[in-house]
């Protein structure tokens, strides 16, 4: 069971069912820092995919396999857009509801279940679940920067827990070479901790900017140094 996973999670949580809880049905309306979603889009997907976690820890606990998503990205796409127009207390309610169902699979998943349980996520397949905990604190945490608050006192990329940073940084640097072009290597010196070098390729890019700059780039939510290498999939 990973214990630290789990907690980091619930205080993510927390923080964001505390942020939602200032949204108004104004603010819901206007957008989120993610092209094309208002903030009730983003507080709805975050229901959903908590909802999707739910499935998974519920299939697993039987001995069973399966998507994220059974409908695919249809009914990924769907059901944000079925609430994403709800008044700004039902969609409080929504996220909060469905945050409550996951934390209760998590709390009665066997340790046998933990060990070997799988689930079928969107973006990588096969999934310990172990790693599904850390998936939805990545969603969790940065989502809520995303939800683009800070004028009701909603939190900054550099306001992300120190914890979800350092397995964050794990996770992102360890998948990097998946999402790089063969001939690169990424040399990763953030001065703040100890340089990385990521990749087999003979060109090495060195990335000389603190954690937090480097992961805005390794998450998606800057195009980062022209000088830089494209970046595959964030998964």
């Amino acid at each position: 069971m990973p214990l630290d996973i789990l907690l980091g999670c619930a205080r993510s949580h927390a923080r964001l069912l505390e942020a939602v809880a200032r949204v108004d049905d104004t603010t819901a309306r206007r957008p989120s820092l993610l092209p094309g979603w208002t903030v009730g889009h983003l507080v709805t997907h975050l229901a959903r995919n908590a909802d999707s976690h739910t499935g998974m820890f519920g299939a697993a606990a039987e001995g069973r396999v399966v998507a994220q998503y059974p409908g695919g990205l249809t009914q990924r796409d769907g059901g944000i857009e079925a609430g994403a127009y709800q008044p700004a207390d039902l969609l409080l309610a929504d996220l909060a509801g469905a945050v409550a169902r996951l934390e209760r699979a998590w709390d009665g998943t066997h340790v046998d279940v933990w060990r070997g349980g799988l689930g079928l996520t969107a973006a990588r397949g096969a999934t310990s679940v172990a790693d599904l905990v850390f998936l939805r604190w990545r969603e969790a945490e940065i989502h809520l920067v995303d939800l683009a608050l800070t004028d009701r006192g909603g939190p900054e990329w550099d306001d992300l827990s120190p914890a979800y940073v350092e397995a964050e940084w794990a996770w992102s640097t360890r998948l990097l070479p998946e999402r790089l072009p063969a001939e690169v290597t990424v040399l990763l010196t953030p001065g703040d901790r100890p340089s990385r070098a990521v990749g087999r390729g003979p060109q090495v890019v060195r990335v000389d900017v603190p954690t937090l700059p480097a992961l805005r780039w390794l998450t998606g939510r800057d195009a980062g140094d022209p000088a830089w290498p494209p970046l595959g999939p964030w998964t």
